[in-house]
């Protein structure tokens, strides 16, 4: 926290403000510069240190009738996840609800997450006043913060000004608002005192510089606000300017704050203070808690307000950066105790303040290792890319021996490995592990518990690994964790039983019986982690078997593996494996036109987000609304973050991925052939879900013959087949409805009959079965969808349809309607099912109800 150079609450003019006149003329004139300056929607404040820049803008803040949120930037903000921890805790001072909001959004370092942030904003920002002040913006160099400050000042809710105060030119581009007018900027020249004003000043103190002096110190400090500040107060101990102050200040300011703070102070104030230079946050509550007892600590720091002062905008003190310089060069006072103890209670604080970068520091540098362990234990299971890469860095620079000592240390390296997608670097380092404490004694409970955490961890890596390597052997792991215990055990926090990854069949291969061998793997690991686990059965490989039914389209299986496997999830608190049951019964219930239970299950989905510790339950509830809505015609409405463009590959199992299989539905809604052909061909190189790269290739045949490229399209068409035909996935092809039913007639025309890759007749004519079928029942669900949320509804039929319809009502069979309106017997029936789609009719008799109905017969 850092100190606004230039305080109107010094000592030395206590008492004397009412009647200082520099004071009602410098405010008068930073205040009409502010007051253009907040028309604008970014404010630059650039000067160097000690200009006023920040208590200029404070006190025109204080007194603007306007929200202002107060966000003080150091070097630690150029790590993405701790620059929005600072940024949603500051937030949370006057709207909690919101910064919860975003917070779960997690450090937008992608374009998805940018929008989502933004839809965010428009959600939930009304249209008032409000300044945003980010101080001390110079210390920012990482690009991704860079970028959402970019991203931020260009979607500002209605009448919001960002302010950015710099001690340099900030780094990002503001062409774009340059070129509209929409920047205001504030210099160094606009913060200097003129001469009249340092005239003005001096007056308003009755300290009378003889005109020499006020010309030099002109000189000396051109207009500098600190250093003139620093030489109003001194005035009274050196009278004249050209003799002692002038010397101090032009030679070591640092000497000048010695003597008129340093000296004056008492020895334990002294050492806390120094403390406080040691951590990067001075909340009102931490120092409480260094202070400890020693209240009247609080009480005299308050006192030395040219340097400190209490803000309430962030309930932080904040001390101007170069005294904090001045308190570092004097750690060497302190004691070895006193420095751990000062890292003990700040990363205590830090950690149960959401500010996991600096509690990790905090920790590291008081070797308390096991602290760290608390921190990742019970943590979700995919740990921030950031945050992750901070402690691997850590766990690297640990020696050895403290490895040997600190229980879970070792899984935790492992972990924050996986986390970054590196599951071969993950298995090596588990193997070193292994090596080196198997030798242990078998009765050694550190020997046990270490062993178990890291076999844990090597098992979750071999599920991730099986999607490339088509090998099933993640059981051996938790064989291995089984047998370091006799009796079971509770694991407690230790162990995260959410699902990693978009499916729960972790299969890549095509190979037949590959999900069958991951879900007897799944069996026997589940087996393995009941018996040595108190109350582990998490209902996974139920799900995994009602997943498998479901791409099979044997819905009986699926719908009661499903519902077997929610009722023990829900038992067991593991809510992402709910909400992915949820998400087959709602696609089960379009599959049958039940729209009330396509409903419910969406509603149940939506329960699932007042569960914080479901970590991931806001991006799960925005894909399934996603595929919901494309598949319902209805893209338009999706959640505005899955309208973007795909996210850059990080690793199949991540979240992240999913959310692209979300994109590709959405693209091919939109009709972006483009985007989604070239997402489609960059999965192809390299390792993919199973059932996600049929589901891709499916649409992609689609596309193909949406754009008249036949031969392409047949060709994927077989290539889709033939991913899909050893496991005999269907649902993917089903559930393309009318334009794969179109395909699959169009399929069984053209296929050469020598052709030793063709899709063999049999599977086509199923495929478009029960494609139609899906058409009408989807259609259905479409009509009770607008019903029940009040859409219009009207239907467009031909007058060729129309002629049809006429017939069908008056009792002609397809073959009269033929001969009478000659036509083929072929079109008759495919202008009927027009009909039945349009009308989401499940039969004759329903059509004909809804035609009369609308009086359209």
């Amino acid at each position: 926290m850092k100190f606004p150079e230039l305080t109107t609450e010094y000592p030395a003019l206590k008492g004397r403000r009412e009647s200082c006149a520099f004071y009602h003329f410098e405010r008068a004139r930073l205040n009409n510069l502010f007051v253009q300056a907040v028309q604008y929607p970014l404010v630059l404040v650039c000067a160097g240190a000690g200009y006023g820049k920040t208590s200029a803008v404070h006190d025109f803040t204080q007194h603007y009738q306007a929200d202002t949120s107060w966000i003080q930037l150091s070097e630690r903000d150029n790590v993405g996840a701790r620059f929005w921890e600072n940024f949603t805790h500051t937030l949370s001072q006057i709207n909690e609800s919101f910064a919860k909001i975003i917070n779960n959004v997690g450090f937008p370092d992608t374009k998805d997450k940018l929008n989502q942030y933004t839809a965010i904003i428009r959600n939930y920002a009304d249209i008032r006043r409000r300044v945003i002040v980010m101080d001390d913006f110079h210390f920012i160099e990482d690009p991704a913060v860079i970028r959402f400050i970019e991203h931020a000042f260009l979607n500002l809710p209605p009448g919001s000004s960002l302010f950015l105060i710099s001690r340099s030119t900030p780094r990002i581009n503001t062409a774009g608002l340059v070129s509209r007018g929409h920047i205001y900027n504030i210099s160094e020249d606009d913060l200097r005192f003129t001469e009249s004003e340092l005239t003005m000043y001096f007056k308003g103190l009755n300290i009378n510089f003889l005109p020499k002096d006020l010309y030099e110190i002109m000189q000396d400090t051109e207009g500098w606000a600190f250093a003139i500040n620093l030489i109003a107060r001194s005035y009274k101990k050196a009278p004249g300017y050209t003799g002692y102050l002038r010397t101090a200040m032009k030679s070591n300011i640092f000497r000048l704050m010695e003597t008129e703070i340093w000296d004056g102070i008492t020895e334990n104030l002294q050492i806390f203070l120094i403390r406080l230079s040691l951590i990067g946050h001075l909340s009102v509550e931490l120092i409480t808690l260094l202070a400890g007892e020693e209240e009247d600590l609080i009480i005299e720091m308050k006192k030395q307000s040219a340097y400190i002062r209490c803000d309430s905008y962030i309930n932080a003190y904040l001390i101007h950066p170069l005294f904090l310089e001045f308190l570092a060069s004097k750690e060497g006072l302190l004691s070895q105790e006193q420095k751990q103890k000062t890292y003990i209670i700040a990363a205590e604080w830090c950690n149960i303040n959401g500010f996991k970068i600096d509690a990790l520091s905090y920790y590291e540098k008081i070797g308390d290792y096991e602290s760290i362990v608390r921190m990742f234990i019970g943590s979700q299971s995919q740990i921030p890319y950031d945050i992750a890469c901070y402690a691997a860095a850590i766990c690297k620079r640990t020696k050895i021996e403290v490895f040997d000592k600190v229980l879970f240390l070792a899984s935790t390296h492992m972990r924050a490995i996986m986390c970054q997608g590196l599951w071969e670097d993950a298995e090596e380092i588990a193997g070193f592990y292994e090596d080196r404490y198997i030798k242990l004694p078998l009765d050694n409970e550190f020997r046990k518990y270490t062993l178990s955490s890291i076999y844990y961890c090597w098992g979750i890596s071999r599920i991730s690994l099986s999607l490339k390597e088509d090998v099933y052997d993640f059981d051996i792991y938790f064989e291995k964790l089984n047998k370091c215990f006799k009796e079971p055990i509770d694991p407690g926090v230790l162990i995260n039983r959410n699902p990693s990854g978009p499916w729960i069949c972790s299969v890549g291969s095509s190979r037949k019986g590959a999900p069958e061998d991951f879900i007897e793997a799944l069996k026997r690991s589940t087996s393995y982690l009941s018996h040595c686990y108190i109350n582990f059965e998490s209902g996974r490989d139920h799900m995994a078997i009602g997943e498998l039914m479901f791409y099979r389209n044997d819905v009986t299986a699926a719908k009661t593996h499903f519902a077997r496997g929610i009722d023990i999830s829900r038992e067991k608190k593991q809510f992402g494996l709910v909400h992915r049951a949820l998400f087959y019964i709602m696609r089960l219930a379009v599959l049958q036109g039940d729209y009330a239970q396509a409903e419910q299950a969406l509603k149940d989905m939506k329960a699932n987000l007042d569960i914080t510790e479901y970590y991931n339950r806001y991006m799960d509830y925005d894909i399934s609304l996603c595929w919901y809505y494309c598949t319902l015609g209805l893209s338009e409405i999706i959640p505005s973050w899955l309208k973007d463009n795909f996210s850059v590959y990080a690793y199949a199992s991540f979240i992240e991925n999913f959310a692209n299989q979300a994109k590709g539905r959405y693209c091919y809604a939109t009709k972006d052939f483009p985007s989604l052909l070239s997402y489609i061909e960059e999965m192809k190189h390299r390792e993919s879900y199973l059932f996600g790269r049929i589901e891709m290739l499916a649409i992609e045949t689609c596309i193909h013959y949406k754009m008249k490229n036949k031969k392409k399209a047949l060709d994927v068409f077989k290539e889709a087949y033939k991913e899909a035909q050893p496991n005999n996935i269907i649902m993917p092809f089903i559930e393309l409805g009318k334009d794969m039913r179109t395909l699959a007639s169009f399929a069984l025309k053209e296929q050469g009959k020598n052709d030793k890759e063709r899709i063999p007749d049999s599977w086509l004519d199923t495929v478009n079965r029960k494609a139609s079928s899906y058409a009408k029942r989807l259609s259905h669900v479409i009509t009770e969808f607008k019903r029940a949320n009040g859409m219009t509804n009207e239907i467009f039929i031909s007058s060729r349809e129309s002629k049809v319809l006429l017939d069908l009502s008056h009792g002609l069979s397809r073959a009269e309607i033929a001969a009478g309106q000659n036509l083929s017997i072929n079109a008759v029936k495919s202008i009927i099912n027009s009909i039945y789609m349009k009308f989401g009719a499940e039969n004759l008799a329903d059509a004909i109800r809804i035609a009369t109905e609308r009086k359209m017969i």
